[in-house]
Parts: structure tokens; sequence; C-alpha cells
């Protein structure tokens, strides 16, 4: 028949026919969870925001014990500090002691496509159509791999998901597993802070689905009084639920601290507004939004109260903040598969038959909706093999190894700066070294406890003279008085750094200062004690002095790093050792 799809036409084997047969209708499926999985497992390990962690899993676990003061920096040494994240860190350590790094940035891929599948499960319920499905997931599945890097955020990403679908197929009675929630807030507060948007979730989808039984009374579609009674007993447990870890009720101080600290907003971009001027805040957070708001005005069926008011409630939250934009797309997703199928394109149709060339394109589409396109199992099945394919050849244990430039062959970001840390270690170096904010996580864990971080990814934790000073330092010709208070010894810099530049300059030319180690990433300084004038120097003269337009090397294809340092009797040595290659390699 005309309307019945033909068969492959190319006639099976006995042996093709016992394989699976796939349709192009699981190669749709399959996108979103192999682009999620594929690049997660490509996203570098970050310099702020992961090694910190990653030390302080290490303490934990060594010492059986949490910390509750500041450990790793010297300028907050002592001061009150939480571990709200300590279950995250305790995983990444234990992971990284069973597996090394590659072991958690699969970790962390896996927990992206987690945080994807529940939120992908209600758009392919919100549609008959696989393809608006499809489609409908890629939104927040750009901003997990966004935001996705490994960090005990993505922790809070999954739990999200999972608590959004929980409470979706809850409000649709397909199943009940509110049971869930208390459990999984146990888990959460000891994960991330973002454990209070999952109470939040319980909150506005009780509040809505009363306030319908309120106006609508006993409808097939609200929920009963016993209904309600119970998605509010759950809510309690999972509040009390909340207190199951080492700070009980003052963790909700700790996560207001956070989330209102002025340092936090200046210096981390993430906890800054979206710019509708700049591409980032567009993609991130605007198209997005215009996206889901026009298609709920255009959708011919009246939007459900809970779909208004999430929507609604995260779009406020998505304007507070750059980072809050991937709670909007995981809500924004099923609205938009949900509602975008009830949109009346006829006006459109008509409009693009008064011109030939839409008029041809209306038929075109018309004529593929009738035909009968051929099931291709065989090559399908070649396509979903080279899709699987791909994504083992992204895992971090094989592309570090393929040699291939655009993957790189570390699974850290190429600013990190492993030579200096290096040289710090090999040569023992003591005293407090000022960093950019950005090389204290990465620090800590290199070095720590011989070192401590002068600013580092908890911009919480430091006063705010600490953080004025840190700001200032890099914009004030007089920033050697600044720091004097802080009794700097050595400045490691980072090439890669705007603001660095003025300091890695004055440094330079300074004869308090003497270059002690440099590669394409980094600088490093100490400070001459008692020495108040030196001899300015070039490439051919003896060390001390940097010189910015002197290019002394790097990480080179020939997998050797090259460095320089001054050996000590005024003299330059350049030193070569082999590069971290692979996943392998200590860092």
């Amino acid at each position: 028949m005309a309307e019945q799809r033909l068969e492959e036409l190319d006639q099976p084997t006995t042996q093709s026919s016992r394989l699976p047969k796939v349709t192009i209708d699981h190669l749709w499926l399959a996108v979103p969870i192999a682009l999620t999985a594929g690049f997660g497992f490509l996203l570098k390990l970050r310099l702020v925001d992961f090694w910190w962690h990653l030390k302080a899993g290490e303490v934990i676990v060594t010492t059986r014990s949490i910390p509750k003061t500041d450990l790793f920096s010297f300028t907050a040494a002592g001061h009150p500090f939480i571990l709200q994240n300590w279950l995250a860190e305790v995983i990444y350590y234990a992971s990284y002691r069973a597996g090394g790094l590659a072991l958690i940035v699969a970790l962390n891929a896996m927990l992206l496509v987690a945080a994807l599948l529940p939120v992908y499960h209600l758009c392919r319920q919100a549609t008959s159509s696989i393809k608006l499905s499809v489609l409908s997931a890629l939104l927040p599945a750009v901003l997990l791999l966004y935001f996705g890097s490994v960090r005990s955020q993505v922790f809070s990403f999954a739990l999200f998901s999972a608590f959004y679908w929980v409470l979706s197929s809850y409000r649709s009675r397909q199943r009940d597993l509110l049971w869930t929630l208390p459990l999984m807030t146990i888990v959460w507060v000891n994960l991330h802070g973002a454990f209070v948007l999952g109470l939040g979730l319980i909150v506005l989808f009780l509040v809505c689905e009363l306030a319908r039984r309120i106006a609508y009374a006993d409808t097939p579609d609200t929920l009963s009084s016993r209904e309600l009674r119970r998605l509010g007993f759950f809510l309690v447990l999972s509040v009390l639920a909340t207190v199951v870890n080492p700070e009980t009720y003052k963790i909700y101080a700790y996560i207001r601290a956070v989330a209102t600290n002025p340092a936090s907003q200046a210096l981390v971009l993430e906890w800054q507004p979206p710019r509708i001027t700049e591409l980032a805040g567009i993609i991130l957070f605007y198209a997005p939004f215009f996206i889901t708001l026009l298609v709920m005005l255009g959708a011919s069926r009246k939007p459900a109260l809970v779909d208004l008011v999430l929507v609604l409630t995260f779009s406020i939250l998505g304007l507070s903040a750059v980072r809050n934009g991937v709670w909007f797309a995981l809500i924004a997703a099923p609205v938009v598969a949900r509602y975008y199928s009830t949109i009346d394109f006829s006006a459109v149709t008509l409009a693009l038959q008064r011109v030939r060339v839409g008029k041809a394109f209306v038929s075109w589409l018309a004529m593929r909706r009738e035909s009968a396109a051929p099931i291709r199992y065989r090559l399908n099945r070649q396509i979903a093999v080279f899709m699987l394919t791909i994504v083992i050849l992204v895992t971090p244990w094989v592309y570090p190894h393929l040699g291939n430039p655009a993957f790189g062959n570390t699974l850290w970001e190429t600013s990190t700066p492993v030579g200096a840390m290096d040289y710090i270690q090999q040569h023992a170096v003591q005293g407090n070294i000022f960093h950019p904010q950005v090389y204290g996580d990465y620090l800590i864990w290199r070095v720590w406890p011989e070192q401590r971080s002068f600013i580092d990814g908890r911009v919480h934790l430091f006063d705010d003279s600490v953080v004025r000073d840190y700001r200032l330092a890099f914009n004030d010709q007089h920033w050697d008085e600044r720091l004097a208070r802080y009794d700097i010894k050595y400045l490691l810099l980072s090439k890669d750094e705007d603001e660095n530049r003025m300091m890695i300059e004055t440094a330079g030319a300074s004869d308090m200062w003497r270059l002690d180690y440099e590669d394409l990433v980094s600088v490093l300084f100490s400070r001459i004690e008692g020495v108040a004038t030196s001899t300015a120097i070039g490439i051919q003269s003896p060390a001390g002095r940097f010189d910015p337009k002197v290019d002394r090397g790097g990480i080179e294809a020939s997998g050797l790093v090259k460095g320089r340092t001054c050996n000590g009797e005024g003299g330059a040595a350049y030193f070569e050792y082999p590069a971290p290659r692979h996943v392998g390699d200590s860092l």
C-alpha cells in the first residue's frame, strides 16, 4: 500500500536478520544522548572550581574528618569554612584513586547524561513527534555542556532533573515516586547547595495544584485532596531531610551567604546577570527564553498553571545570574515540546502559497509526508555503530592518545600551570605566593600544604580587604606596596590573563624581583631580599630580568616542556623535561 513504508531494499541475510532492527527514529532519539556523552567526555578540567575540591576530598578521606576551618589559603587561614560539598569531594577523590582523572571526567559525562534523560523523557511524553522531542531536548543539552565541566554543581543538574521528572509524573498520574524525593534530598544536601531548588520545585507544584483544586474543584485533571496531602507530606519529609548533613539546619545560612556574597558576584562572571548585548547571554538565556515565550504565546492550547509558574519563576532566576540559565533550560524543554505541537501554522502555510517558491516548498513538504520512505535497517545499523565508535574514541581513556590537536593530549586546560607547579615542587619553594585567582585551586591540589593560596575559587571565604587588594593590585602601579602586608615572596602570574600583563612587565623591570621560571603559560618571580639594584639583562645576559618580547619556550610538539630558570649564580639556565602526555601522567 502507498501509505505503508517500504521494506529494506537489500534483502537481509539470515545472520543480519538476527541483528536488532534499527530505524531512523532510533537514530534520531540517540542524537541528544550521543552528543551530551561525546562532548561531555571532551570537557577539560577547568582551573577554577574543581582542583581544590579534589584536594578537600583527599583530606577528608585520609583524615576521616571534615575540616571546619580553612586549611588551604594563607589569607584566610583558620577562618570558619563549611565544606558543604563534602560528599562530592569524597566521590571525586575516590574516583581519582580508582581510575585517575580519566574516571572523574567519565563520571562527569555520565552525570550530564543523567541530567538530560529525565527531561528528555518528559519531552518525549509531551509530543508524538520524535523530531520535536529531540530538538526540544537539545535546548538543555547545550547548556548542560556549557556549564558541565567537572564540578559539584553537575550533581545538582542530575538531581534537579530527577525531581522535575518525579513531580511531573505524579501530576500526570503516570507514576508515584514521591517517596524518592526525601532520599534524593539527603544525598543532594551533601553534594551541592542547589538542593534548595529541589524544595522549590515541590513547593511550586503543590501551590499550583492546590490553586487548581480550589478554582476547579473536583475535576478529572486536578489532583484530589488525598493526592495533595500526599505531596505536602513528602515536601515536609524533604525539608526535614535537608538537616541530614554535618551542619544540620545551619546549612541554610551558608547557602544564603554564598548566594549573596558580593565578592563572588564581582569576580565570578557566572554570578553576574546575562547581558542581551553579548553572545553568551543570548545563547545561555535569552534565546531559550524567547523561544519558550513565543511557543507558549503561539500555542492553541491554554498553558497549564504549573507550566506558566515554572517558566516565570525560572525566568526570573535566569535573569539574576548567567549560571541559572541551565535551570531554565531544563524546565523549558518539555514545555516547548508540549505546546509547539499545538501551534496552528495554517496562516503561515497560506502566506507561503501566495509566493511561487513558497508554494513549491509547501507542495514538497506534503509529498514527503505522503511518500513511503524505505526502511534501511542495515544502513541504520552502520550509522548507529559509527555514532557509538565516535563516542568511544572521545572517551578520556582514548582521545589523549590520538594525537589530534583539536582534542589535545591532556585532560586539563592548556592554561593550567603544570610546569610552574613542577618547578615549585622540585625546588621546594618556600614563602607566600601571589597569583591570579584562577591559579589558586590548582596550587592547592599540587603543592598544599607546603604552599597555600592567596585567593582561590572559594571567593566567599575571603575578607573584603583581601578581595579589594587582590582586585586593585593588578591595576596599581604601586602593587608591591599594596601586597607588602601579605609578606609576598613570589609572584606566579599568568600569560593568558590580560590583567596580569602590567604586573609581569613591572616585576620584570624591577630590581627587587628575579625571574625564576617561565614557559608559555606562566612566569614565576622571586623577591630579591636586601638587594637594591640589579643589572638589566636580555636573552644573552645573566638571568633575572623578564623581557616580554622574548619567547623562551613552552610545551612543544616534541613533547618536551622548555623553561627558563635562574641558576643561582646570575646566569640563565634552560631545561627540558617530558611534558605530561596522557591521563596516566601525574599531576
